[in-house]
């Protein structure tokens, strides 16, 4: 799903795309949803946030795998961690900032976790100043 919010009056798509990864089945499929998108961005960055809290996720160098995928596909990606205390939603927005669109994955904890704690997905949707692709 493509989210525009109603006040954006930016710049074409295929600028600079922020892909937030963190290794889960929602992650990957909003990449490869974007693939066509990703392959014509001037600069893609792969942004991941505290990849050591979801250890089990990532391998040895988080993100090196994905970016490989992605670089075999043409995309001129580069890989940006971030350690922060912010919450993931609000740090994955600021590594954002200046992009033209935002690639994430959408609702990977339970719904009724969502309802109660809010997340990354509910962040994105109600603060986003940019497009937001999301997948499931």
């Amino acid at each position: 799903m493509l989210v525009v919010p109603g006040s954006y009056a930016g710049q074409p798509l295929a600028r600079t795309i922020v892909a937030g990864w963190d290794g889960s089945v929602p992650a990957l499929r909003a990449i490869g949803a974007a693939l066509p998108l990703l392959v014509a961005a001037d600069t893609v960055r792969l942004a991941l946030v505290n990849p050591e809290r979801e250890a089990g996720l990532h391998g040895d160098e988080p993100g090196a795998d994905t970016a490989a995928y992605l670089a075999r596909h043409g995309v001129r990606v580069e890989v940006v961690v971030e350690r922060t205390a912010a919450a993931p939603g609000r740090a994955l927005l600021d590594i954002a900032e200046r992009a033209s669109l935002l690639v994430s994955g959408a609702y990977g904890h339970s719904r009724y976790r969502e309802l109660l704690l809010g997340g990354v997905t509910r962040t994105l949707l109600e603060r986003a100043q940019l497009p937001v692709l999301l997948a499931h």
